[in-house]
């Protein structure tokens, strides 16, 4: 009985120190992310909706022409095209000609699918993903699960590191879970696909 304590308390300990090593570098990898200094050059620039600075960061690669066109993915049902604008700084024109709202997707899996339908319709091949950077990791895994051939390209939107409010903590926290567990799942699926 006590042989089997001690091995749960160390197996216990080993997944805390696995866990905080992992948090570890991952908040050290958001943290370096920054967005590409060299001028862009896509088919498309896909927004994911969530924290502010993602749509502004978006529409201001649009009008410096990094891509033609944009997909805001997520936007919900009671947002406006009004609502757009204000957040944008786009014109209605710029809207008309150059934006698509997915109002389908309530998550981030929903945004990869979406975007692989969209990106695929318009047989778009290079892609620029933009969210925030601790949301950045798992974005991309589910993106390129969703579209194994497209070249996604990177843009973090930088948000507050995860030592600076225990609410700031938190969320990286929560993200941390979900990438680790979306990467152990796409680890799992590739191996079986191996097989």
């Amino acid at each position: 009985m006590r042989l089997t304590m001690r091995l749960l308390q160390a197996l216990a300990f080993l997944a805390v120190v696995s866990a905080l090593t992992g948090f570890g570098s991952f908040a050290g990898r958001v943290s370096g992310m920054n967005a590409p200094e060299s001028q862009l050059s896509a088919d498309a620039i896909i927004v994911l909706t969530g924290d502010a600075g993602r749509l502004q960061a978006g529409a201001a690669l649009l009008r410096n022409g990094a891509a033609p066109r944009m997909l805001i993915s997520g936007v919900h049902s009671t947002v406006s095209d009004g609502d757009i604008l204000t957040q944008s700084n786009l014109d209605q024109a710029q809207l008309d000609c150059c934006v698509t709202l997915d109002r389908q997707a309530h998550d981030t899996v929903g945004n990869a699918r979406e975007t692989a339908q969209w990106a695929s319709s318009n047989s778009y091949n290079r892609l620029i993903i933009v969210t925030s950077d601790y949301h950045l990791p798992r974005s991309l895994l589910e993106m390129k699960r969703a579209m194994p051939n497209t070249e996604l390209i990177a843009y973090p939107v930088r948000t507050s590191p995860p030592w600076e409010t225990p609410s700031t903590a938190r969320l990286w926290i929560q993200e941390y879970a979900k990438f680790a567990t979306v990467w152990m799942g796409s680890a799992l699926l590739d191996d079986r696909e191996q097989a």
